[in-house]
């Protein structure tokens, strides 16, 4: 069978012609409509691009058709998209799009990569072990105030799904330059502004003879903390510093990877 042909469609679904040199069509029990063709000689287009330029030598598409130069149309509904591709450098990308208008145009976003040459996903996805999170303040970070606990990543805060996690970082202070140093403490919790307790949440804490570092940060790792939690949980990095004189802040990532 070669040559264009009309698939009929429930009145919801949008329908779109093609021959057998574009899209495929595959009918759900639902009537949902699936795609599937190849698209290893493609030049230009969206889809393309979404493959780092990659040629593609298979992908699946859900509620979304695209064109004969492989650009997306519109939704066949108002409902989320989704686009497997078979990669020729050997990976299975996957990719999403929200839940739009029927006939609007999806912006996808990559959710998960495998090699298939590899034992493991280049980027797990939600759920899986070695899935990575994280949330970043960058200079000048956070102010802070002497001897009183602040969180360092005021937003995006840390939140973590039920499971067991490995949560790590990096702290600096930022002082300014005439800025005197006593004490610096750090680490991670789930309470808000405050410090974990002593052998807890990889808390360090350090006293010594005032410091004027003349405004060059001083950086530090965060230790390694494990939680295992059953229910969503926000986690701070949390700093607190004793200093005279001027001012200091503080910046840092804060990481979480799923065991």
């Amino acid at each position: 069978m070669s040559g264009p042909f009309e698939i009929p469609f429930a009145p919801n679904k949008q329908p779109v012609q093609r021959g057998f040199d574009g899209d495929q069509f595959l009918v759900s029990q639902d009537q949902s409509v699936f795609r599937q063709g190849s698209a290893s000689t493609i030049t230009s287009g969206q889809f393309y691009v979404l493959c780092g330029n990659q040629p593609i030598m298979g992908y699946w598409s859900h509620n979304v058709a695209l064109d004969s130069n492989f650009n997306f149309l519109g939704r066949d509904e108002a409902d989320s998209c989704s686009i497997m591709a078979l990669c020729e450098d050997n990976t299975m990308r996957f990719f999403g799009a929200p839940t739009g208008a029927r006939k609007t145009y999806p912006v996808f976003t990559q959710s998960y990569s495998i090699d298939m040459l590899a034992t493991n996903g280049t980027e797990p996805r939600a759920g899986s072990t070695g899935q990575l999170i994280s949330a970043t303040i960058v200079t000048p970070g956070t102010s802070l105030t002497t001897a009183t606990p602040a969180n360092v990543i005021t937003t995006p805060f840390l939140v973590l799904t039920p499971g067991r996690w490995d949560i790590f970082g990096q702290i600096a202070f930022l002082p300014a330059a005439t800025t005197s140093i006593t004490q610096i403490a750090f680490g991670i919790n789930s309470v808000s502004a405050t410090l974990p307790a002593a052998g807890s949440g990889g808390l360090v804490q350090n006293t010594f003879a005032a410091v004027v570092p003349t405004a060059i940060p001083q950086c530090y790792n965060v230790t390694t903390t494990r939680v295992n939690i059953s229910v969503n949980t926000t986690y701070y990095l949390v700093a607190q510093a004793a200093f005279t004189v001027s001012t200091l802040s503080a910046f840092g990532t804060l990481y979480a990877e799923r065991r």
